[in-house]
């Protein structure tokens, strides 16, 4: 399998989509902290680096979809993949050959988006004020959730044998998960007590009644999971600092990764490869 991967990072260090998140990251990230900079400095406020720090995690699962799929894409459409199996590499570790340049990728952006918000945050908002444990948590959380993508990414690209529909396949998976997050977040920050506007006689005034929006029991209880479970849901977590179970989300992407693994490896050894 070394030789796979070898192959796979050449190509990958030659990848202009690859190159381009990486730029595109770096701007993502300079527009967002010259943005927050901007505000601090208009306003006379005092703002952390720590809840910028994240920020890229919003648009990556968008990014990996775009990159991953082409890389895998490119090897179906360039019959590379029947090439190997002729010339002998059994069908397991091509599938975890790609995986793990998958994952790398993932590795390497989130990586460059914190060394890219720390280079220039730094010397505009200060040092990070979050402990270092809890910082060291949420890098975890942050490459578990990347390769998890990856994971998925990589699935769809090697069980599916046309470029264009793996392509297409990866950014509608990556927009729909992004959505759904943007929803449980939406319906899981409602508060349960808001101010409603009350007439008396005529007159107006604010009373503080139950929020009809809030959820309670089980209903957030679901919620909460789904918002733990899905990768865009635990990257919008992080990207807002606002993570009620930073260990769950580790397992969780953990389970993500075994388990498309487990079943792309299967179903990818049955695939009728032309």
């Amino acid at each position: 399998m070394s030789k796979l991967l070898v192959s796979n990072f050449i190509r990958l260090r030659c990848s202009l989509s690859f190159c381009l998140s990486l730029a595109f990251i770096l701007v993502w990230n300079a527009f967002m902290l010259f943005s927050s900079y901007e505000v601090m400095t208009k306003y006379n406020e005092k703002l952390a680096l720590d809840g910028m720090l994240f920020s890229f995690l919003i648009i990556i699962g968008i990014i990996l979809s775009v990159i991953i799929s082409l890389f895998i894409g490119t090897d179906y459409n360039d019959g590379t993949i029947r090439n190997k199996i002729l010339v002998g590499h059994s069908r397991q570790h091509i599938y975890l050959s790609n995986f793990i340049t998958s994952a790398l990728v993932g590795v390497i952006l989130s990586v460059w988006g914190i060394i890219v918000n720390l280079a220039i945050g730094v010397p505009l908002f200060g040092t990070p004020e979050m402990a270092l444990n809890g910082m060291t948590l949420l890098i975890a959380d942050t490459l578990l959730v990347c390769i998890a993508y990856a994971s998925v990414y990589n699935m769809i690209g090697m069980l599916c044998s046309s470029k264009s529909h793996t392509v297409m396949i990866c950014i509608l998976v990556s927009v729909v998960l992004l959505f759904a997050s943007v929803y449980l977040y939406s319906s899981l920050s409602q508060p349960e007590i808001i101010d409603a506007a009350v007439s008396v006689n005529g007159n107006f005034s604010f009373e503080q009644m139950p929020n009809s929006m809030y959820l309670t029991g089980t209903k957030r209880q679901i919620y909460q999971f789904f918002m733990d479970f899905l990768p865009s849901g635990q990257c919008a977590q992080i990207a807002n600092l606002e993570i009620l179970h930073p260990y769950r989300l580790g397992v969780y992407s953990i389970i993500i990764i075994a388990v498309t693994n487990l079943f792309g490896l299967f179903v990818f050894n049955k695939k009728d490869i032309k």
